[in-house]
C-alpha cells in the first residue's frame, strides 16, 4: 500500500462529491431542514397531548363507608381534575368507563383503613388518575398527624392487555419505517439503475406494453418490501418477548400473537403505495445517485405523519383514516390493542391502496409518453450552455427550487422565529420581506435573471382573476371545516393564537392588520413559493406531482402542526392557480382574499360566533363554499392556456 496513492484516490473522490450540488444538499442542507422540522412537530404533539392530560377531569369513584372514605369523597369533589362518578363500580374501570377507583376499607385485625387505587396500566387515562389519586390521597392528612390511610395499587388489566399495549408502543411506527426501506432501494434499482445498466432501452423496445412493465416493477417493489416488513414484524414481536422476559422475568408477560400477526394486515397496501410512489418518482433520476436525493424528501414525507401518529394521542376516525402514513399506523395501534373496527380498517386499507393506484396512474402517463427515454436528460427543461445567462423566462432548476426552500426554512427556524417570538409586527415583517422576499431578489440577482417574467409576473386573464376570487372565498371554508375534521387544534391553542393576531389592546386598525397579515404574505410568499419554487419543479415535473409537492413545502414552511393541513391545503389552490392562469397575480390575488378574510373575521369578532354554529349550518357554509371553489374553478379551465408556461 502507497501513501501517495491512497492520497490521490482520496483527493478525487472528495473532488467528484463536493462538485456534485445534489450530494452536497443531501448531505447538509436536507438533514439540518428535516431534523428541526421533526424536533418542532415531535415537541408541539408531546405538547399538546400533556396539555390535553391536564386540562381532562379524571373519572373516578370512591367505593367504601366510614369517615375515611367520606373525606376521601369530599377532598376529590372539591378538586377539579377529578369528576366523581357515584354511581360507577369496579367493572366499570375494566370497560374503560371510569379512568380508576378508590376502594376504601379497614382489613380485618389492621388498626387503619386501607385505601386501594384501582386502574388500567394499559390506558392512559388510568395511569394519569393513579399518579393523581396518589398524589391527592398523600395530602389528606396534615404532616403532624399520623396518616390513617395506607395506600396501595392494584392494576385490573390483564397481562396479555398489557402485552397488546406494549405491541402498539413499538410496532406501528417500525412496521412502517422498515416497509419504507424495503421498498427504497429495490424501486431505485429497477428505475435509475435500469438507466444506468444500459438495459431500459432494450426493455422497452420488447413488444410488450409499457403499462405492463410498469405494473410489474410496481408488483416486484411490493413483494419484496412486504417481504422486508413481514420478517421484521416477527422479529420485533419475538425481541419484544425477550426483552420483557430479561428486564422483568417475574412478569411472564404473554403476547397476544394473534393481534401481532394481524398488524400485518397494513403491510401490504402499504408496501403497494410507498411502491407506486418510490416507482413514479425513481423514473425521473438520472442515475442511482439522484434518485436516492429525489426519494429521501419522499421518504420523510411518509415518516412525518407516521411519527405524529406514534407519539400523539390521536383517534382513528374517519379524517385520520385518508392521511397515509398515519392512518396505517394508528390502525395498526388499535388492532394491537384490540380496538380496531372494521369500519376504520376498511377505510384506512381502502384510502391506501386508492393512493397507491393514483400513484400508479401518474407513473404510468409518464411510461407511455414519448419523452420517457429523454427524462433524465430534459422533460420539458430549457436546456442551455454552461456559463450562459438564462432566458428571460426561465424560472430555476428543480435543484434550485429545493435549495431555496432550504435556504428559506434554515433562516426561518433559526433566525426568523426567535425574531417573531420577542416581537411579533417586527418578526413577521422582517421575515416575510427581508426573508422570503429578500431572498428572491437576491437568487434573482444573482443568478441574472429578470425579475417580473422569472417569477410570472405577466398580465392574467380577467377570467383567471374572476376564477381566484371564487376559489378564495370558499377554499378558506373548506381548508378550516377539513382541519377541524382530521386533526381539530386544542381551545388553549386557539385562544393563543387569537392574542397573537388580536391582542386586547389594539394598537392598530383594520388596514394594518390587512397589510400585516393579508397583503405581505400574499406578496412575499407568492413571490417564493409559486413564483420560484413551483415553476422550478414544473421543469422536471408533472403539474399535479408539482403542485402538491410545493403545497406540502408550503405546508411545512409554516412549522405548525395545526396549521400543517390547511396552509398545504391552500397551497394546491394557490398552485393549481398559478399554473393554470400561467401568471402569479392571480394567485397573489385569491392568498390576499383567503387571509383578509379572516382577519376581517376575526377583527369583527365574528371568528367565535363561527365555531358555535350547529351542524347544519356547517354542512350549509361548507356546501356552498364548494360551490364557490367549482365556479372558481371551471371558470379558470375555460379560461385560454397561452401557449409558453
Amino acid at each position: 500500500m502507497t501513501g501517495r496513492y491512497v492520497r490521490l484516490s482520496l483527493a478525487k473522490e472528495l473532488r467528484e462529491t463536493l462538485r456534485d450540488r445534489r450530494t452536497l444538499a443531501m448531505m447538509v442542507l436536507f438533514p439540518l431542514v428535516v431534523y428541526p422540522l421533526l424536533a418542532l412537530v415531535g415537541t408541539q404533539l408531546l405538547a399538546a397531548k400533556q396539555r390535553d392530560q391536564e386540562a381532562r377531569a379524571s373519572r373516578v369513584v370512591v367505593l367504601g363507608q366510614g369517615p375515611v372514605a367520606d373525606e376521601v369523597r369530599i377532598r376529590l369533589g372539591k378538586d377539579t381534575s377529578f369528576e366523581l362518578r357515584p354511581q360507577a363500580t369496579l367493572s366499570d374501570v375494566d370497560r374503560g368507563e371510569v379512568d380508576a377507583a378508590v376502594v376504601v376499607e379497614r382489613p380485618s385485625g389492621a388498626t387503619r383503613d386501607r385505601a386501594e387505587i384501582v386502574f388500567d396500566a394499559t390506558r392512559d387515562e388510568g395511569r394519569e388518575a393513579e399518579q393523581r389519586l396518589d398524589q391527592v390521597l398523600a395530602r389528606i392528612w396534615p404532616e403532624t398527624c399520623a396518616p390513617l390511610l395506607e395506600v396501595g395499587r392494584r392494576d385490573v388489566a390483564p397481562k396479555s392487555r398489557m402485552g397488546g399495549y406494549l405491541l402498539s408502543k413499538a410496532l406501528p411506527l417500525m412496521i412502517l419505517i422498515m416497509v419504507l426501506l424495503g421498498a427504497f432501494y429495490p424501486a431505485i434499482d429497477v428505475t435509475a439503475g435500469e438507466r444506468e445498466r444500459g438495459t431500459l432501452e432494450t426493455i422497452l423496445a420488447t413488444p410488450i406494453p409499457r403499462v405492463d412493465l410498469l405494473l410489474g416493477k410496481v408488483l416486484a417493489v411490493t413483494l419484496l418490501a412486504s417481504l422486508s416488513g413481514a420478517l421484521n414484524l416477527g422479529s420485533m414481536s419475538i425481541t419484544l418477548v425477550q426483552v420483557v422476559n430479561l428486564t422483568a422475568p417475574e412478569a411472564e408477560l404473554p403476547v397476544p400473537w394473534s393481534r401481532a400477526a394481524a398488524t400485518g394486515l397494513i403491510i401490504l397496501p402499504t408496501a403497494f403505495l410507498l411502491s407506486a410512489v418510490f416507482v413514479a418518482v425513481g423514473s425521473f433520476a438520472r442515475g442511482f445517485k439522484e434518485a436516492q436525493n429525489l426519494l429521501m424528501p419522499v421518504y420523510f414525507l411518509f415518516l412525518a405523519p407516521a411519527m405524529m401518529g406514534a407519539l400523539g394521542d390521536f383517534r382513528l376516525g374517519v379524517g385520520a383514516a385518508l392521511v397515509p402514513g398515519l392512518n396505517v399506523t394508528l390502525l395498526a395501534r388499535d388492532i394491537a390493542l384490540g380496538q380496531a373496527s372494521g369500519l376504520h380498517t376498511a377505510l384506512v386499507l381502502g384510502s391506501t391502496l386508492l393512493w397507491g393506484f393514483v400513484a400508479l396512474g401518474l407513473a404510468a402517463r409518464l411510461y407511455v409518453s414519448e419523452r420517457f427515454l429523454s427524462v433524465g436528460e430534459d422533460l420539458g427543461e430549457q436546456r442551455r450552455k454552461p456559463g450562459s445567462a438564462p432566458t428571460q423566462a426561465e424560472p430555476p432548476t428543480p435543484g434550485e427550487a429545493v435549495a431555496l426552500f432550504a435556504v428559506g426554512y434554515l433562516l426561518l427556524y433559526f433566525v426568523f422565529i426567535p425574531l417573531q417570538a420577542r416581537g411579533v409586527v417586527s418578526g413577521l415583517l422582517i421575515s416575510q420581506w427581508a426573508g422570503l422576499f429578500g431572498l428572491s431578489f437576491l437568487y434573482l440577482r444573482a443568478t441574472k435573471r429578470p425579475f417580473g417574467p422569472t417569477l410570472g409576473l405577466s398580465p392574467s386573464h380577467p377570467g383567471a382573476l374572476g376564477g381566484a376570487v371564487a376559489m378564495a372565498c370558499g377554499g378558506w371554508v373548506i381548508a378550516n371545516l377539513v382541519a377541524q375534521w382530521v386533526l381539530p387544534p386544542p381551545k388553549e391553542y386557539i385562544e393563543a393564537f387569537r392574542k397573537v393576531l388580536f391582542p386586547e389592546v389594539m394598537d392598530r386598525g383594520l388596514g394594518a392588520s390587512l397589510f400585516l397579515f393579508a397583503f405581505t404574505p400574499a406578496v412575499c410568499e407568492e413571490v417564493f413559493f409559486r413564483g420560484l419554487i413551483l415553476r422550478g419543479l414544473l421543469r422536471r415535473m408533472p403539474p399535479g406531482p408539482a403542485i402538491a409537492l410545493g403545497a406540502v413545502m408550503f405546508g411545512l414552511f409554516h412549522v405548525d402542526i395545526y396549521r400543517l393541513l390547511p396552509t398545504t391545503l391552500l397551497g394546491v389552490m394557490l398552485g393549481f392557480i398559478a399554473w393554470r392562469s400561467r401568471s402569479l397575480w392571480p394567485a397573489i390575488v385569491a392568498h390576499f382574499l383567503n387571509n383578509a378574510i379572516l382577519v376581517a373575521l376575526g377583527t369583527a369578532g365574528l371568528d367565535q360566533r363561527l365555531e358555535k354554529i350547529g351542524a347544519a349550518a356547517q354542512v350549509g357554509m361548507a356546501l356552498g363554499a364548494m360551490a364557490l371553489v367549482a365556479l372558481g374553478l371551471l371558470i379558470l379551465l375555460r379560461v385560454p392556456k397561452p401557449a409558453s408556461p
